[in-house]
């Protein structure tokens, strides 16, 4: 791919270098109300190809053919311009301001096309250059921080890692909390699918919709509740993300001719936070409760004595009585030093024109990563191709194709106690890790030699412990319109997105000569093949009629059915013969695996009407009924409605509508329910293999533990929204506010039972979920001079209250997960971590064992804090100064908390500063009370804990999941990039019509509170699901520097 990357550009700069260009016209381009430059003014000649881009002074220089007859002036906020090409060199203009927020079109739900301004509900638009500014693989990652009511988080800083976006909070328990994802009005798949050995090791697989090329997006369009994407139904019932791809319209109407850009973009990832970990101690162990510790050369724990310099034995003996000898000294940066500088290279090419009767659009893309973690690749290809045409008898035709490629090679470094993040984090402070890289030559660093007793050489689980993934992506969507009359258009749209994944994963034979740690391991294989089918279909019949000069009305009927198939075939093998063959055919023993699928349907059947009144009034009503596969017969047709109003007050009232302060004031609200319908096969019996089957030929098989029900209903989502958009002096400055609230009732969730019945769970409707919360979008242009000098802002702010109202049959806490500690439903309080906490007085102090002096156990769970973030602030600027720019994204979070396994770990290893604050002596834990009778406290003055080093900071410290949690507030620079427009003066004599170069970098800074030293908050334990606000030994976030080239021809 690359290659042929670098063959198209240098043909096409061959070929068009030797076009000849006839003359050079210049001009300035200024504004009419102040007559002020306007930069990024973008000049098109119409009848050939090129162009230009004014500069910061707003004047521009542009080389046309004989052939040209006009050239076009366009800028958004201002309205477009044609100026005739006569005579004369020079065309100098003024643009008039465009009224565009009563112009604007936005694509909302099913890709039906409406103007901003009828919109009673809150919808936002993104445009490309905004998506791409820090060049991340997932275009998701560019929404992050310009839209208000939107969380975006990573699940790591690994090579392809998952997404998750939620907005306006949690509303499903124990469903789905993304918000849909549609691509030119086909709903897509945006899974991540987890393989099938992984239930104690997640492996961090990405998510569907990062095999997108954010270089193909035109537009994203982001839906932020149930008010705004109603007419998808159930699959819109948390938002949904619109996109929208770029087509060869722009390039037809420009000039008819083919126009092709390329993008080229490098860039390099080192690790952003590491635990801050101590240099004071090193190997060993306590030598009794309480005694000092002494040293043990094969001990992965730092509970030994004080580092000194001395020279100590590390590891075992070997066979042939070698030794290796090493300074009793810190090593600080021995974590550090295991990482790679990772790097993220990208090019793109694209292709577009057309004619009077059609246009096309074609890209090819190879994205090439490698991770900070040795030997991680991830490698995605992709190719795209659409096309529209016009028939005769006003019939239109377009499609769109695109292909992925994705290649994953990974360790095991999504997060759990195998990866080799955890094996890192298990190295003593007096080990350079670096010494053992070379495991096959170096003896000492051999599994038969490697000083740590307990958990394998880093460097040999990097290269023997793998994880693969070959994934192919097809996309397909075919649309033809027809318009009858012009009161009527009839729309009919089919798209598929298929997913083939075959994945592998291995783990080596081996046999172990020393420590703690088994004799051997036998090896391990497990082969997945997962494939994933979607199929919608859309039929739209649009009626626009303009009942007299005041009002008109849009009657748009719909039709959709979709389905969904998925399969996974696994093959797995528990032991290996030889090692380093992974194939099936080597295993000890019986083929495991099996085979598992599901399919539903919906059906649905809606109808939109929108009335507009002297377009000042809009009234929007929409109507759905669903017809869902996976609900019972009598249950399985659900019917909802919504409705909305808009008011412009600045079209409405006079006194308003030539105001030098008010430019714009709109005022909407919006009501809506939708409905949502379970996952497939809760209604019948399901059967799985069972455990230690097929024995031989002999299959067997269980019943589920999850008792069906075949009453069950579905869930419904009421959501009410209340809004204002305003614009002051003249588009200077604008304001968009918003107050939401949503409830979710008769929640489908899995609720336990007791086991005398013969089952643990049951699948009911019960439980309520409500989310409030306010948005606050302010943007600004504040500041233009006539020296080319300007500034735009934009300030988004969101606080959501997450309550769950109500449970199952009076209950009042239920579990999201497993483990402590866990995600858990609270009544009365957020989604929030319930676990293991210390015991306390009335005041908060903590009680501690009057002998002991260690913190004693509260005996009921604990609410320890929420797992979504209470505020979340986005703030962007954007400096340009004569052809040059400079913007920035800065994104903050706070009011909620994380479980971090990586301090767990970091204090059973006695690695943590936290655990040297005492010098490892006994102490009186801060602040602590006694309790002298039940209920009686006293503050403790006198009793010191039974030890200071690993009984007390593992056996009884380390035992509360309360230890482990951090404030998960951050604030970071999320994107920042410095560009220069290439002047057009410089070009003429080149094949290029506009060229760019940008330095960006992303995630530059993170601040987290000093509580915080260990992990980056965004990390989570699984990717895109519900069962949020938990880490462990997940890979640490990166930053990236990069640099990007642009041209077109």
């Amino acid at each position: 791919m690359k290659k042929l990357l670098q063959s198209l550009f240098i043909l096409m700069f061959v070929a068009f270098s030797a076009m000849a260009q006839d003359r050079t016209i210049t001009g300035t381009v200024t504004s009419s109300e102040d007559n002020l430059p306007i930069p990024g003014v973008t000049v098109k000649i119409k009848g050939a190809t090129g162009g230009a881009i004014t500069g910061a002074d707003g004047k521009y220089s542009v080389s046309v053919p004989s052939g040209a007859t006009a050239l076009e002036f366009s800028s958004l906020g201002f309205t477009t311009q044609t100026r005739t090409i006569g005579s004369s060199n020079v065309i100098s203009l003024s643009l008039a301001t465009d009224a565009k927020i009563l112009n604007e079109v936005v694509v909302t739900a099913v890709g039906i096309e409406k103007s901003k301004a009828s919109l009673g509900y809150a919808a936002d638009n993104i445009k490309s250059a905004d998506l791409t500014t820090g060049r991340q693989t997932n275009l998701i990652n560019g929404i992050t921080g310009k839209t208000p009511g939107v969380q975006i988080g990573r699940s790591s800083g690994g090579v392809n890692t998952a997404t998750r976006i939620t907005m306006r909070g949690t509303r499903s328990l124990q469903g789905e909390g993304q918000p849909l994802f549609v691509i030119d009005g086909i709903p897509i798949d945006n899974s991540a699918t987890q393989p099938s050995s992984s239930s104690t090791n997640q492996v961090d697989v990405g998510n569907r919709v990062g095999d997108i090329n954010p270089d193909d997006i035109e537009s994203v369009t982001v839906l932020k509740g149930p008010n705004a994407a109603a007419l998808y139904g159930s699959q819109g019932r948390n938002g949904a993300i619109i996109i929208t791809t770029k087509t060869g319209k722009d390039a037809a109407s420009r000039n008819k001719k083919l126009e092709i850009n390329v993008v080229s973009s490098f860039n390099l990832d080192n690790v952003q936070k590491l635990p801050e970990l101590q240099n004071e101690f090193g190997s060993g162990y306590e030598n009794g409760t309480g005694n000092p510790p002494i040293y043990d050369e094969i001990e992965n724990t730092n509970w030994g004595p004080r580092l000194d310099g001395s020279i100590v034995q590390s590891g075992p003996t070997l066979a042939n009585g070698h030794k290796l000898m090493i300074p009793y000294s810190a090593v600080p940066d021995n974590a550090k030093n295991f990482f790679n500088t990772g790097s993220n290279i990208q090019n793109s090419v694209s292709f577009s024109g057309g004619s009077d009767k059609g246009s096309f659009y074609a890209s090819l893309s190879d994205n090439e990563v490698k991770g900070v973690v040795p030997m991680d690749k991830f490698r995605r290809n992709t190719f795209k191709l659409s096309g529209s045409t016009k028939l005769a008898n006003n019939v239109n035709v377009s499609a769109n194709i695109s292909y992925n490629k994705n290649l994953t090679n990974t360790s095991f470094s999504g997060t759990g106690n195998a990866t080799v993040i955890n094996d890192v984090l298990n190295v003593s402070r007096q080990i350079n890790l670096e010494d053992f890289k070379d495991w096959r030559n170096y003896e000492f660093a051999q599994t038969q030699g490697f000083f740590n007793g307990y958990q394998p050489n880093p460097y040999y689980a990097l290269e023997n412990n793998r994880f693969n993934s070959n994934l192919d992506r097809f996309l397909g969507s075919f649309q033809v319109t027809y318009d009858p009359a012009k009161w009527l258009n009839v729309t009919y749209r089919l798209g598929t997105d298929y997913t083939s994944d075959r994945r592998k994963q291995t783990f080596e034979k081996t046999t172990f000569g020393s420590g703690q740690r088994p004799t051997a391991t036998p090896g391990a294989i497990t082969e997945d093949a997962f494939s994933n089918r979607i199929v919608n279909s859309d039929l739209l019949l649009t009626f626009k009629k303009d009942i007299n000069k005041d009002f008109n009305a849009t009657l748009i009927l719909l039709n959709n059915v979709r389905q969904n198939d998925s399969r996974n075939l696994t093959a797995s093998a528990s032991a290996i013969s030889t090692p380093g063959f992974f194939n099936l055919s080597n295993r000890v023993g019986e083929l495991g695996g099996g085979e598992s699928s599901f399919k539903n349907r919906i059906i649905g059947f809606a109808g939109d009407l929108t009335v507009g009144y002297k377009n000042y009034v809009y009234l929007n009503g929409t109507l759905r009924n669903d017809i869902s596969s996976t609900l019972p017969k009598d249950n399985n047709s659900y019917f909802y409605p919504s409705a909305s109003l808009s008011f412009i007050a600045t079209e409405a009232i006079d006194a308003l509508k030539n105001s030098d302060v008010l430019s714009y004031a709109k005022f909407r609200a919006s009501y809506a329910k939708v409905g949502s319908d379970a996952n497939p096969y809760n209604l019948v019996p399901t059967f799985g293999a069972g455990t230690g089957f097929p024995f031989g030929s002999i299959a067997a098989f269980t019943l589920s533990n999850t008792t069906p029900n075949p009453n069950l209903k579905p869930e419904f989502t009421t959501s009410y929204e209340f809004g204002t958009e305003l614009s002051f002096i003249k588009d200077k400055l604008g304001l968009d506010f918003t107050y939401y609230k949503t409830s979710t009732d008769g929640q489908i969730i899995n609720v336990g039972i007791p086991s005398s019945t013969g089952f643990t769970a049951a699948t009911v409707n019960a439980g309520v979920v409500s989310n409030k919360g306010i948005e606050v979008a302010l943007k600004g242009n504040p500041f233009r001079n006539r020296d080319g000098f300007s500034w735009n802002f934009s300030v988004s702010y969101t606080h959501n209250k997450n309550l769950v109202e109500s449970l199952y049959n009076g209950a009042q806490q239920l579990p999201l997960g497993a483990g402590d500690p866990v995600p858990t439903a609270i009544v009365g309080q957020p989604i929030s971590l319930l676990g293991s906490a210390y015991l306390r007085d009335p005041q908060g102090n903590v009680v501690v064992d009057a002998t002991s002096g260690y913190i004693r156990l509260d005996p009921t769970l604990k609410n320890l804090g929420q797992v979504s973030p209470k505020h979340i602030l986005g703030f962007n600027n954007t400096f340009s100064y004569k052809g040059f720019s400079l913007s920035t994204t800065f994104d903050y979070r706070s009011g909620n908390v994380i479980y971090s396994g990586t301090k767990s770990t970091l204090t059973f290893t006695g690695s943590t500063e936290e655990t040297t604050q005492y010098g490892r002596e006994r102490f009186i834990w801060p602040n602590s009370v006694i309790e002298t009778s039940p209920g009686v406290f006293t503050p403790n003055t006198t009793v010191k804990t039974r030890s200071g080093n690993f009984d007390f900071w593992y056996g009884n410290f380390d035992s509360f999941a309360e230890s482990s949690i951090v404030d998960a507030a951050f604030l970071k620079l999320r994107d920042i990039s410095f560009g220069y427009q290439i002047p057009a003066k410089f070009l003429n004599k080149t094949p290029f019509g506009r060229a760019s170069l940008t330095v960006s970098g992303a995630n530059i800074l993170l601040w987290t509170p000093k509580s915080n030293k260990y992990i980056d908050p965004e990390a989570s334990i699984f990717g895109t699901n519900n069962s949020q606000g938990r880490e462990f030994t997940s890979i640490p976030s990166t930053r990236t520097f990069g640099v990007t080239l642009n041209a077109t021809f």
